[in-house]
C-alpha cells in the first residue's frame, strides 16, 4: 500500500472512529470512550506520520472535514467532562449534609441544617 493510500485510510478509520465516539458520549455509553483513545491516538499517529512523508496525501478537504470532526469530538467530550464534575460535586455536596459531618461542628454542637434557606419577608412599606 502506497503512503496516499496509508494516509486516506487512516483520515477514513479516523473520521469513523470520532463519528462512533460522538454518537457513544451522545447515548451515554462512555465506557466505549476507553477503548476508543488508544486506537484515536494510534490512527492519528499513523496519519501523522503518513503526512510528514507526503504532505499531499491528503487533500485540504478532506483533513478540514476531519478537523470539523475533531472539533465536534472535543465539544462532546467536554460537555461530558462538565457534566461529570457537577454531578460528582453534587454527590460530594449530598454526602456532607447527610454525614455527621454535616450535622454536627467541631465542638459536638449539632449545626442548623436547612435544605433550603431561609426566606426573608420584606416588612418596608
Amino acid at each position: 500500500m502506497n503512503n496516499q493510500r496509508k494516509a486516506l485510510a487512516a483520515v477514513d478509520a479516523l473520521g469513523n472512529l470520532l463519528r462512533k465516539e460522538i454518537a457513544a458520549v451522545e447515548g451515554g455509553e462512555f465506557s466505549q470512550l476507553v477503548e476508543y483513545a488508544g486506537e484515536k491516538a494510534r490512527l492519528s499517529a499513523v496519519l501523522e506520520k503518513q503526512l510528514q512523508e507526503n504532505p499531499q496525501a491528503v487533500s485540504k478537504a478532506q483533513l478540514s472535514g476531519l478537523k470539523e470532526l475533531i472539533l465536534r469530538d472535543q465539544q462532546h467530550l467536554q460537555q461530558a467532562q462538565r457534566a461529570t464534575a457537577e454531578i460528582i460535586q453534587e454527590v460530594t455536596d449530598t454526602r456532607e449534609r447527610h454525614s455527621i459531618a454535616g450535622l454536627y461542628g467541631r465542638g459536638g454542637a449539632k449545626r442548623v441544617n436547612r435544605a433550603t434557606p431561609s426566606q426573608s419577608v420584606d416588612k418596608s412599606f
